[in-house]
Formats: C-alpha cells, sequence, structure tokens
C-alpha cells in the first residue's frame, strides 16, 4: 500500500489491532498505479461489489471498520455490508479521513473562476448541482454528484454506519451537521515524532527565517498562493517545500517567474527519521492550504520537534494549529494577509518569542496509548 496520510492511518490501524485481534484486510489494490477503474464503475462496480461479498461468504466479523471506499471500490460495496449485517449483526465503523459524507467533493470545497472556495456549511443538492466541485474538469465534477447524490441524498447509505470516527473537532461538527441521524465521535489519530532535545546548541542567531513545508505538492495545498506572496514580503527568509506531486512543476514555475530561485528550495520526499532530522534545521512550519484539511498531523510533528507554526487561518488546519500553540495564522487566499502577518511572525522570530508547544499535552493527545484506550473503547462498545 502506499499514499497519503489516510493510507498512513489505514495501515498503522491494521498493524495496531493485529496485535490483539483476529483481523482481516480488504482492499482494492497494492498501489495507485494499479487502479483501473471505468466511469460508471466509480459510481457503482459490479466487480468489486462481487468480490467483497466473496470476500465475506462464510465469515463471521464482530466489527468492520471502513476507511476509504469511494474511488476505486464506489459506495456499492455498502450494499455487500449491508447485508451482511442484517445477518450477523456485525457492528460497522466508518473511519472518516475526509468530509466525503458532508460533500461529493471530500476537500469540502468547489471551484470559481479557477480559484478554490470552501463550503461553509454541508450543502444542499440545489446548490451541489450549481457548483463545479473538481478542478480537473466538469466531467470529473459531475460523476462525483452523481455517485454521492444516487448514494447518499437518495440510496441513504450512510444510515448502515453504526459509528463514525473522526480526527478532529471541526470535522466531527461538520458530519454532525449533515448527517444528524448519525453517531460521529471524534478521536485523534497518533503523532510519531521523535523526542529530540530542541533546544539550540547553536547560541549564534540568524537573522534569517527558515521556513518549511512537506507534504504533498498539490493545488488544494495553497502554495502557488504563498510563493506569489512572498514576492512582496521584505523579510529575510528561506522556504524550502519538500515533497512530490502534480502541481510541483507549475510551483517551480512560479519561483522562477517571480525570481525566487535565492530563496525558495525544493527537495524530494524524504523517508519519515530522515524528514523528522532535517526539520530541525528550520524555525517555522507553514501550511498554506487553500482547503480546510481535516486534522493533518505535519502541524503536530513539526510542534513537537520546536518548529514554530505559520499557518492557515481555517478549519482543521486551525484547530489542531491551536492546540499545538500557533498563533500566527493568515488567510492562505490574500497575499496581503499573508505579508502582514509574516511580519509579525519575522518580529517574533528575531526577538526569540515565537511561541513553543506544550510537548507533554501533545505527547498525551496524540499518544499510541491514547489512540489504543480509544479505539479499544469504541470497538467494544
Amino acid at each position: 500500500m502506499e499514499g497519503g496520510g489516510a493510507e498512513a492511518v489505514f495501515r498503522y490501524q491494521f498493524d495496531l489491532l493485529k496485535e490483539d485481534y483476529n483481523i482481516d484486510l480488504f482492499y482494492a489494490y497494492n498501489a495507485f498505479t494499479d487502479r483501473k477503474y471505468d466511469t460508471l464503475a466509480y459510481i457503482h462496480s459490479t466487480f468489486w461489489k462481487k468480490k467483497f461479498a466473496a470476500f465475506l461468504k462464510n465469515k463471521h466479523y464482530d466489527r468492520i471498520i471502513i476507511h476509504n471506499y469511494c474511488g476505486a471500490l464506489s459506495p456499492s460495496v455498502l450494499d455487500v455490508l449491508a447485508r451482511y449485517k442484517k445477518k450477523t449483526a456485525c457492528k460497522i465503523i466508518y473511519y472518516a479521513h475526509d468530509f466525503h459524507l458532508v460533500c461529493p467533493n471530500r476537500g469540502y470545497f468547489y471551484m470559481w473562476k479557477g480559484k478554490i472556495i470552501n463550503f461553509r456549511k454541508p450543502p444542499a443538492i440545489p446548490e451541489i448541482l450549481a457548483k463545479r466541485l473538481d478542478y480537473r474538469g466538469l466531467f470529473y465534477s459531475l460523476l462525483k454528484k452523481i455517485q454521492w447524490i444516487w448514494a447518499y441524498p437518495i440510496r441513504k447509505k450512510q444510515t448502515l454506519f453504526d459509528l463514525v470516527l473522526a480526527p478532529s473537532d471541526f470535522l466531527t461538527d461538520q458530519i454532525r451537521q449533515a448527517c444528524p441521524a448519525l453517531v460521529v465521535e471524534k478521536m485523534y489519530n497518533v503523532c510519531d515524532a521523535p523526542q529530540v532535545n530542541t533546544e539550540k546548541t547553536n547560541t549564534e542567531k540568524s537573522d534569517t527565517l527558515r521556513m518549511v513545508y512537506f507534504g504533498r505538492i498539490a493545488k488544494e495545498k495553497g502554495l502557488a498562493e504563498f510563493i506569489t506572496a512572498l514576492r512582496l514580503t521584505d523579510v529575510k527568509y528561506t522556504f524550502t517545500i519538500i515533497g512530490e506531486g502534480d502541481e510541483k512543476p507549475h510551483i517551480q514555475s512560479l519561483v522562477y517567474h517571480h525570481n525566487l530561485q535565492d530563496n525558495v528550495f525544493f527537495r524530494t520526499k524524504l523517508d519519515a527519521s530522515t524528514l523528522f532530522s532535517e526539520l530541525q534545521n528550520f524555525d517555522v512550519y507553514v501550511l498554506p492550504s487553500l482547503w480546510y484539511e481535516n486534522a493533518p498531523l505535519s502541524i503536530v510533528e513539526a510542534a513537537s520537534l520546536g518548529l514554530g507554526l505559520f499557518l492557515a487561518n481555517h478549519g482543521g488546519v486551525k484547530e489542531i494549529g491551536r492546540i499545538c500553540g500557533a498563533t500566527h495564522f493568515f488567510d492562505p487566499s490574500d497575499s496581503a494577509d499573508i505579508v502582514r502577518n509574516l511580519a509579525g511572525l519575522y518580529r517574533d522570530f528575531q526577538n526569540d518569542t515565537l511561541p513553543k508547544a506544550n510537548r507533554e499535552l501533545l505527547q498525551t493527545l496524540f499518544s499510541k496509548e491514547v489512540y489504543v484506550q480509544n479505539l479499544t473503547k469504541y470497538l467494544n462498545e
């Protein structure tokens, strides 16, 4: 398996549960490059429906945890689960990594004149029909609408879930608004950043603010808007982008277009241990996401390693940022606001007053022990 944060949580949870439970795993593909499904299969996959039914045949599970199913598997696998649940009284838990139950666009945004606009509340069907919900084009937007409206407002497939677990208060609240009949509970994911000495051994301090972003390089991450704003600032800085993604060539072209080659640098994706070691060479972690995010653990990882935080001022980014002690936020779509708040961040950096996270609190909230305790509780209820 490979992928981003959701896939990492999926793998971690499986490895954790198999230590104490008899557990089986069902998924579509071993790698993203294996994905091959046609248009209609995205809405309803007879192939995966039959394959999942064969997998469940003659088996009796007490609990089934569903992760990302709406892409390759399609919501049609929920029909199989509904029949299975009726026969066995199995409890079905949905582990929400995104806003899929709230909106056809799992990122909870729509496109307007080429820009990402976040929904302010769960959209009604007329609003869904009127909006473009995928930046790749109208065809993808239409597919998402058909799949979602057929599966949930019409077929009510979400009623299958006995419990929905979400990794932040923000996502929990949005799902509760959209699906008031569902039982939805918050459960933070695990942060496995190493515990290191974050005190700087070198007393000679540079006046250059060393900023870093690490993660997937995609349009919704707001890197293009952030770099465009950097051309307007007069603070002394460097900005290093660590990661890969479809948007990387565009971001690189922007850097050259704005003549920022001496300030903005790129590094390829690093394994976790190397990344955590490298992060200690920076002062501030930046997350300029245009979309809300759900519960970005990258913020917790950076804060646990002693970095300051400069974050988008909405959704899961703001919630997790506040838990980590962040005080510097900005509107990721507003260059002037980015520049203004970056100046305030830089003053705190120069004065050595950038806030530090309460690492003991983070170790408690995002620890393996607390995660296991909560997961065990929900499995046994």
